[in-house]
């Protein structure tokens, strides 16, 4: 049957890897390397037969094969490349599709390239981001199918990029101003690998899926598992569109195990870019193609996440003024977890840690971000956080080995949930410190999804493989998730309010304007005399915000109430609290003053926000005070 198709083949030149559809035909263009027998094979859909076009030296140009096949109607034709005994998938193709082949003998579960059927949606004018700045980011990372695949989300399209788009809402709610995918194109199969593991009680065999989506792609084409309907590439187009209409960047995942070369990095990066205007990637595996990233002039304002920075490979010539050799890094960002195992320790008051917790919470990096965060895909959730001594992951399937062992969280009191009051409100109080040191701590904070909404894994720090309720968000809402979700949305606010806390340039710790005080300064039970010892846990951190304003952090992650020396604020105000995680409502409805004019009390395992206001007193308290003044100097006179 095959045999009554027929078709004009020739050389095409001057072409990349990858298909291009004409209007008489199509051009086909793979690189092979190392093969005696090599080409195209052809299937005419749906019947799936086969059409083999054979290469020869004269389709080829060093390792880069083209092929024009004129005569073909795109919509009816999918595509493989044979090399000697095995075939393979374009690693340049723009969609796949799973297909089944039955014959006489057997029945073959196949995976082809498909020809682009329909026309691709025609991309909209950018909208005006405001340029990078990665002090103003929120970054919240998610996975596109888990984020709404259960029905708790109430989204018509679940578990697929228009998911994602029905719940733009939530996260300008939130104050996101950008989103982190895991990897949302198709893998390969050999990569899908849905892994097998021995059960160590039955001795048999299960398969678990690649949930997480990482190994080698199809890097070109949107998975189509994600997509609500037949067009992933449409529907993720429609995805980055709308949320770039609400203001919100995208970044992607790139998983680039070693096999992938640095060719290929770079295309698929440019790819993203060029086409779907992605704003950004979060680099995983090696770092072979970090530089050439980095450095290409298509890519300049494109945001880079990688998990550490070798300087010296890292030395981007200014592309305006070659001759300055001047490093431009901008655009890049720290993205490691050195930050979040401190910040837990602390806030687990964990000895030895203060010295460290304050210089990093208050360290602002020169020429490039700092992505932070206290959990990621990877561990815990808040929720677990607050609820595990230990990790959970027999539903992995290997006997709990897989997961961090050392994860520095504290269950308060009881393994997994709880129905105790006393055991709720200090959990309540935990995930509230870990919000607002997160938010609040130089840098650009990171939220993983659903820690708003006090979502839980059951004690899986590693669900790589939990395509279900585990590994998915729930959204069900109670009394004690509410209350997160909205603290969550006023401390994301309060930040944004308060420009100290999205510092460009470091603090001096000194009166750099002549203001009579510090740009930021520490106390302890007095002020201005902080305890940095090993044993503490409590810390006061005073920022100067300019015009006569300050605020101030009362930190106390010791299990007592501790005392906190304030420093005597500008003529005129007063000091007030405005919030106290130990409260149900954090952020207060009606300010209150504290007890003291120069001390406050912190409750044990909370955290106090005060800011200087008016004082309408201050004037009659002076005027006071200087009657008296004269008064005591006219008897003396």
């Amino acid at each position: 049957m095959a045999d009554s198709y027929h078709f004009n083949t020739s050389y095409a030149r001057e072409v990349l890897p990858g298909t291009t559809i004409l209007p008489d035909g199509a051009v086909f263009s793979v690189v092979l390397r190392s093969s005696n027998a090599c080409g195209l094979i052809l299937y005419h859909l749906p019947e799936l037969t086969e059409v083999r076009i054979p290469f020869t030296d004269e389709f080829r140009c060093g390792s880069l094969y083209s092929v024009k096949v004129e005569g073909l109607k795109p919509s009816e034709w999918a595509y493989r490349y044979y090399r000697d005994d095995l075939t393979f998938e374009d690693p340049y193709a723009r969609e796949l599709i799973r297909v089944t082949k039955k014959d006489l003998e057997q029945t073959i579960e196949l995976t082809l390239c498909r020809l682009f059927p329909y026309p691709e949606a025609a991309l909209k004018e950018a909208p005006a981001l405001p340029p990078l700045q990665w002090e103003n980011e929120l970054i919240y990372c998610l996975h596109v199918k888990g984020f709404t695949a259960s029905r708790s989300s109430k989204v018509r399209r679940r578990g697929s990029f228009a998911g994602v788009t029905e719940k733009i809402p939530h996260l300008k709610e939130l104050g996101v101003t950008a989103v982190e995918l895991l990897p949302v194109y198709e893998l390969r199969p050999e990569s899908e690998q849905r892994a097998r593991y021995r059960l160590m009680a039955s001795e048999q065999e299960t398969e678990k899926p690649n949930f997480w989506n990482f190994g080698e792609g199809c890097y070109f084409a949107p998975k189509a598992a994600y997509s609500s309907g037949d067009r992933p590439a449409e529907e993720f187009a429609a995805m980055v569109d709308a949320l770039h209409d609400a203001g919100i960047r995208v970044f992607l995942q790139l998983y680039f195990p070693n096999t992938v070369s640095i060719h290929t990095r770079l295309e698929t990066a440019r790819f993203y870019v060029t086409r779907y205007r992605v704003d950004g990637f979060h680099l995983k595996g090696d770092d072979a193609a970090l530089k050439a990233i980095a450095s290409d002039p298509i890519l300049s304002d494109t945001a880079l996440l990688y998990y550490g920075f070798p300087y010296e490979e890292l030395q981007v010539v200014d592309s305006e003024n070659p001759a300055s050799g001047v490093p431009s890094i901008y655009h890049l960002a720290e993205y490691n977890d050195s930050y979040e195992y401190l910040l837990r320790r602390f806030v687990k008051s964990d000895d030895l840690i203060m010295q460290e917790f304050v210089r990093e919470f208050l360290s602002v990096k020169r020429g490039h971000g700092a992505i932070r965060y206290v959990t990621n895909y990877e561990g815990f959730t808040l929720m677990d956080l607050v609820s595990y001594n230990r990790k959970h992951n027999e539903l992995n399937g290997e006997d709990n080995r897989d997961g961090n062992d050392h994860n520095f969280s504290w269950n308060c009191g009881v393994e997994g949930k709880s129905r105790k009051l006393q055991v709720r409100s200090l959990r309540q109080r935990q995930i509230k410190n870990f919000l607002l040191l997160l938010m609040l701590s130089q840098g650009t904070p990171l939220l993983l999804a659903g820690d708003e909404l006090e979502n839980s894994q059951d004690g899986n720090n590693n669900p790589y493989c939990q395509d279900n309720e585990t590994g998915w968000v729930n959204w069900k809402a109670n009394e004690d998730s509410r209350e997160i979700l909205e603290f969550t949305k006023r401390i994301s606010a309060f930040r944004k309010e308060h420009e100290v806390f999205r510092r460009s340039k470091p603090f001096l710790m000194s009166d750099n304007v002549g203001a009579g005080y510090p740009d930021v300064s520490l106390h302890g039970r007095e002020a201005w005399k902080p305890d940095l010892g090993g044993y503490s846990h409590t810390i006061g951190i005073c920022y100067y915000e300019g015009e006569g304003r300050l605020l101030y952090l009362a930190v106390n992650m010791y299990w007592h109430p501790q005392e906190l020396g304030l420093p005597t604020p500008p003529a005129g105000t007063k000091w007030q609290i405005i919030a106290d995680t130990f409260e149900t409502d954090a952020f207060l409805t009606e300010p209150v003053d504290p007890k003291e004019s120069h001390q406050i009390m912190v409750r044990g395992r909370s955290i106090q926000i005060l800011s200087t206001v008016p004082d309408p007193d201050s004037a009659k308290r002076s005027k006071q005070v200087r009657k008296k003044d004269n008064s005591s100097h006219a008897a003396d006179a």
